[in-house]
């Protein structure tokens, strides 16, 4: 390919690749936003206790993590 030829084609090219990646990402953020859910009125009972179960483990560990750093703040100043 000569330099000219390139030039030409570059233009092009990254507009083909600019389309792509856009398209990309907006199906991405979409997917992640959910926007296609599938019912879910079906799932299974045990899954939704695990999860339930799961939720207050993780709120027990950031409401832990919270009181000993704002004791550990404390603690500097007495």
């Amino acid at each position: 390919m000569s330099p000219s030829t390139v030039r030409r084609r570059a233009p092009r090219l990254v507009l083909a690749v600019q389309v792509t990646l856009s398209v990309l990402v907006l199906a991405a953020v979409g997917w992640l936003r959910g926007e296609e859910v599938v019912d879910d009125r079906g799932s299974d009972s045990s899954e939704k206790a695990f999860m339930v179960i799961l939720a207050i483990a993780l709120g027990g560990a950031v409401t832990a993590a919270a009181v000993t750093f704002v004791n550990s703040k404390i603690g500097l100043f007495q």
